[in-house]
């Protein structure tokens, strides 16, 4: 009961610094001007087509942001026209147009295998299908209405790759910038002082990163890992503070070298959380990181003589191993707020135009992953029967009761039913309430005011705008608002409008008592098996290091292999994004911490990312020759990985961070390129992350 009543009240808990109005206006402007330029032509269907399409591809630019693929939103325009097409044949034919939602429900479904915005995609083509492919007409005519779908989606499309949108996540930015400003005050705080502060401004950081409407954004992947490092170098600087009570006991005159070391770090600390607040602003933590590297080399020197005492030596031994692993964390932070700067000052919400995934080895990696899939303990094939199922019901039972506009309940089975309880509860509850107050609220405005056109396309714009900056706020209040949107857009076509707003109410919550049974008739596995999807991440991972540092110290060079290694490890990290993504939604008492899950989800995606780095360079002919410390090192990282693969924590004989080290004197060699040590100590620190984490 108390769980039911924590999911009604989220459902209108609006968190105010998340709203984005500037964003909302530019994402809605082009659904007003398709309708407008509609209903100037005298055409108030075309005008409904045309705005419902840029509708449907602004939701997908939100659910991707902050980068939308430009193949999946030029997908999406093409798809959403040719579902038209498609139920307007059909239509004429109740038998036909009935028996084509099984392979479309289907797809739709299995398309969660693939991430949050294909699945997105999948469920857009029925509402397209069901919605606008609902009126017969001859071929033509569902070409006519198909391409004006599409026109729209495009235009939409269009306004995302001219339009430079503002950057987003100011609030989450700030909060991460407190919590490293903590850290850095930590640092050198008094052996005895507790760290709750900073424990604190972390775990502060880390809520507002856990909204579920941002997850699977980049930008808000880059805060979190940020997040994760700073959490393991408070680790590192509780640690420390132990071992420096001990050294005022053993000997004190070490101190001072200790705080100089820690002072280093803390003004690095300090930079990078100026950098996370001022993007724009130059900044100089890459100067403390090499202050604190001098005093790391010249600590090993003198460990290496034994120019400390016996107790002594094993203190700073220990010293030195925390100091390395926060030169590391310094580093990794640092290179993370310098990427993320230059995508936030190059703006946040935009298509991404680089073109990809069409290539028959692409394709063929997709299909061998449908392949995979293609089992009933698959959670994507369950979801996708059930999906099927699910809409079949909707519309027998649509038709059994001879509802006026029964299409809106497929159509809600379709928006509602998820592949795991906890977000199917969540999303349901969340869309019920949402078009109870937008069915409402449209009722209101077009019952009351009998707006002519223009001050329909007047509402249009203003609905729209409200939509679109609330949604990275309140799931509810958007999609209230997206359905009184579309209540506006209909009510040209239609002169009962409190009829339609009633029985969109009314459908939909058939819709969700639907979708809610279906899922408990053949349920999902609770726990979604997360740690072994990011089991096989990490497995898949070690594969594409391999290959990858293979070429890179030319030992080999296969360019099919990296290339279907690489494919792989997407998918995987794809995978385990979606599942991490569910786990965040099932109820607190049942999931542990989804932050363990959700940390190895960053590392995952810091080595994929470095990895394809190292991969790039080498293909401009950046590679060095390999040596036997690098060939260690290379075993040590796929060894590791594959170690964590396997769900064991413990690293192998020879760490590596320690192989790391060993192969230092090979990144100074003239045929080494100056990046390559640089990855490869972002590959070591996000493995240790890695392996820190799946211990605990």
């Amino acid at each position: 009961m108390n769980s039911d009543r924590r999911i009604f009240a989220r459902a209108f808990e609006v968190n105010l610094q998340s709203l984005a109005p500037v964003t909302g206006l530019i994402t809605a402007a082009p659904v007003m001007l398709v309708f407008a330029l509609g209903l100037w032509l005298h055409d108030p269907l075309g005008a409904v087509s045309m705005a419902v399409g840029a509708n449907l591809v602004a939701v997908v630019s939100l659910v991707g942001a902050p980068k939308l693929p430009l193949r999946l939103a030029v997908l999406d325009a093409v798809g959403l026209g040719i579902s038209v097409f498609v139920g307007t044949l059909t239509s004429g034919h109740p038998w036909l147009h009935t028996i084509m939602l099984v392979p479309l429900g289907f797809a739709a479904g299995m398309a969660v295998i693939f991430g949050q915005t294909q699945a997105v995609l999948g469920s857009q083509a029925i509402v397209a299908y069901l919605v606008l492919g609902r009126f017969g007409g001859s071929a033509l005519t569902a070409v006519h209405l198909g391409f004006l779908v599409s026109a729209g989606a495009l235009v939409e499309v269009a306004a995302l790759l001219v339009l430079r949108l503002p950057p987003t996540l100011r609030y989450q930015r700030s909060k991460v910038a407190n919590a490293l400003a903590s850290l850095a005050q930590y640092a050198t705080t008094p052996a005895e002082e507790s760290a709750f502060g900073v424990l604190a401004s972390i775990d502060d950081a880390q809520r507002v990163l856990s909204q579920m409407s941002l997850f699977g954004r980049n930008d808000d992947r880059d805060l979190g890992a940020i997040i994760v490092q700073a959490r393991r170098a408070r680790l590192d600087f509780t640690t420390l503070a132990g071992l420096r009570a001990r050294l005022a006991i053993i000997d004190p005159t070490l101190l001072n070298e200790v705080h100089s070391a820690l002072s280093a770090v803390a003004e690095g600390v300090t930079q990078l959380s100026i950098a996370v607040r001022r993007p724009s602003r130059s900044n100089t933590w890459r100067s403390s990181a090499s202050e604190l590297h001098r005093f790391i080399d010249d600590l090993q020197r003198r460990l290496e003589a034994g120019d400390f005492s016996d107790d002594a030596q094993t203190l700073m031994t220990l010293v030195l191993a925390h100091l390395d692993a926060l030169g590391g964390q310094l580093r990794s932070i640092g290179n993370l707020i310098e990427r993320e700067s230059v995508e936030t000052q190059r703006g946040a919400w935009r298509l991404d135009v680089r073109w990809g995934g069409l290539d028959p080895s692409h394709v063929g990696a997709n299909i061998e992953l449908l392949r995979d899939n293609m089992r009933r303990d698959s959670i994507a094939f369950r979801h996708a029967v059930r999906l099927v199922v699910a809409i079949l019901i909707a519309v027998g039972l649509a038709h059994w009761l001879n509802l006026p506009r029964g299409y809106w309940v497929p159509f809600a089975v379709a928006l509602i039913l998820k592949p795991d309880y906890s977000t199917l509860l969540h999303r349901g509850t969340g869309r019920v309430i949402g078009t109870m107050l937008g069915a409402s609220l449209a009722a209101v405005l077009v019952g009351e005011l009998h707006p002519s056109y223009t001050l329909s396309t007047v509402l249009v714009g203003v609905v729209a705008t409200l939509a679109y900056t609330t949604w990275p706020a309140n799931f509810s209040v958007s999609i209230g608002l997206v359905t009184a949107l579309v209540l506006i857009l209909l009510s040209v076509t239609t002169n009962d409008s409190v009829g339609t707003a009633l029985d969109r109410l009314l459908d939909v919550t058939l819709g969700a008592v639907i979708a809610a049974l279906t899922y408990l008739v053949w349920p999902s596995s609770p726990t979604n098996d997360v740690r072994q999807v990011e089991a096989s991440m990490f497995s898949a991972l070690a594969r594409y290091v391999d290959v990858v540092l293979s070429s890179a110290l030319g030992t080999e060079h296969d360019a099919a292999a990296i290339s279907e290694q690489s494919r792989i490890a997407h998918f995987r990290f794809a995978a385990a994004e979606t599942a991490v993504g569910r786990l965040l939604e099932e109820p607190a008492s049942t999931r542990g911490d989804p932050q363990v899950e959700r940390g190895l989800l960053l590392s995952g995606l810091r080595i994929l990312r470095t990895t394809h780095a190292m991969r790039f360079e080498a293909e401009r002919g950046a590679f060095s020759t390999t040596t036997p410390a690098l060939e260690a090192l290379r075993h040590t990282l796929v060894h590791t990985l594959d170690q964590i693969g396997r769900g064991q924590s413990d690293l192998p004989s020879l760490s590596p961070r320690a192989a790391y080290r060993g192969a230092q004197p090979d990144f100074s060699r003239p045929d080494c390129p100056a990046s390559m040590a640089l990855n490869l100590d972002e590959i070591v620190n996000a493995i240790n992350t890695a392996s820190h984490l799946i211990s605990q």
